[in-house]
């Protein structure tokens, strides 16, 4: 997975793998990971897409919240129509 492929899941499966990706920085073994020892080049990659997946998941809270503001209608990826509404 690469970080502009986020767009393409569920909130749910973003958590999960987050969750994962957390537990490769913590260095916690755990059943679902590899049995190998992480690198810092792994550890590091795994930073940087918790990141991106906080950001996501942020951003995709901060649209629902003023989607139901604006009057529960879905922007559908116009920004016109937010920009009107702002």
């Amino acid at each position: 997975m690469r970080t502009n492929e986020l767009h393409k899941f569920s909130d749910g499966t973003l958590y999960h793998v987050r969750t994962a990706l957390n537990d490769i920085v913590l260095g916690i073994k755990m059943e679902y990971l590899p049995k190998r020892k992480q690198s810092k080049q792994d550890r590091q990659r795994a930073r940087v897409m918790i990141n991106a997946i906080d950001k996501k998941v942020r951003d995709r809270r901060l649209m629902r919240s003023l989607e139901k503001f604006v009057g529960g209608r879905p922007y559908g990826g116009d920004l016109r129509l937010l920009e009107r509404t702002i």
